[in-house]
């Protein structure tokens, strides 16, 4: 994170090393659509940001190709077990097989309880989660199903090292930019809570560097960031909850493309077996190498036989 003065400053320096939520909101559409998994239901809390992941969605639906079938959203204002509440009541309504979370990893536990005594949990429902629901990954609580797929930013492979070594090279490379066409940089500040009453007459506010900052490339990678400050093609990872309760990536999203390790996520039921259910249909081929068929011309027509590509006929000089 690049940060200097409060955020809530118009003339602030914000940016971070991560996904805005509605990059997150676009990925998990992603994922459906190359299962083709079209049919899903919404639910959130009312954790802030809420909002914008519901309206991400429902105009991304409203306006694609693709034809979703968006069933329910519920908004959950607490989950407290109650048959009666209206969290509860709320839940009953969801029959899609993919369900979108958005909430806290606490207020997870929660809505995966209620889930589990509605039977929403099982081979027959896909959790797809924000990174905000799973949180640390080092600590997964026992009501996450197995199989539930997440968002997360791409730790594994974008360590903190290399992101600080980054941030260090996004300052000095607009420095430099700000310096060749302005001829000189903002005036050294030594604390971020420094106001212009600081500065020196005359001088460049630290603000000044902003818009150098923006739209770095270092060694061919793309470092800018959107107007809201959060990294424009930020490295996102799609991992699953597998059999042994680990996180494990299975997928990875870059500039704006989805990379999958293999075709398909793996089935588990509600108590963690890996066996197959009575309605579970397992397809097995066999690899043979490509090979073809060649057949003489039809006797009576001089053609090639039905359903083949075209061939040649030769003819004795």
């Amino acid at each position: 994170m690049l940060r200097r003065n409060d955020v809530t400053d118009e003339k602030s320096t914000f940016f971070q090393f991560g996904a805005a939520l509605q990059q997150e909101a676009l990925l998990m559409l992603s994922i459906m659509e190359e299962y083709d998994w079209h049919v899903f239901s919404i639910v959130t809390s009312k954790f802030p940001g809420y909002q914008d992941f519901i309206s991400t969605l429902k105009i991304t639906v409203d306006h694609s190709f693709v034809r979703w079938d968006l069933q329910s959203v519920v908004t959950l204002d607490a989950v407290d077990g109650d048959p009666n509440s209206k969290s509860h009541i709320a839940l009953k309504r969801i029959q899609s097989p993919v369900i979108l979370l958005y909430c806290s990893k606490d207020e997870a536990v929660y809505i995966m309880e209620e889930a589990r005594s509605l039977g929403l949990i099982g081979a027959g429902y896909i959790w797809i989660v924000s990174s905000l629901t799973t949180g640390n990954p080092d600590f997964t609580p026992e009501m996450f199903p197995l199989g539930m797929i997440s968002i997360s930013y791409d730790d594994w492979e974008y360590p903190l090292d290399t992101r600080v070594r980054d941030g260090v090279s996004i300052i000095s490379t607009a420095a430099t930019a700000m310096l060749r066409e302005k001829g000189e940089l903002p005036e050294a500040q030594g604390s971020c809570y420094s106001t212009p009453s600081d500065r020196s007459p005359g001088k460049l506010p630290p603000s000044a560097l902003r818009r150098h900052m923006m739209h770095v490339w270092n060694e061919d990678r793309d470092l800018s960031f959107t107007p809201d400050g959060y990294q424009a093609n930020p490295k996102l990872v799609v991992i699953v909850l597998n059999s042994e309760r680990k996180w494990e990536k299975m997928g990875r999203w870059e500039n704006g493309t989805l990379s999958l390790m293999f075709p398909v996520w793996p089935r588990y039921n509600s108590h963690g077996d890996e066996d197959a259910d009575e309605n579970h249909l397992s397809i097995v081929t066999l690899e043979e190498k490509p090979f073809v068929i060649v057949d003489n011309v039809d006797i009576l027509t001089g053609t090639c036989m039905r359903n083949s590509v075209p061939c040649r006929k030769h003819v004795k000089e």
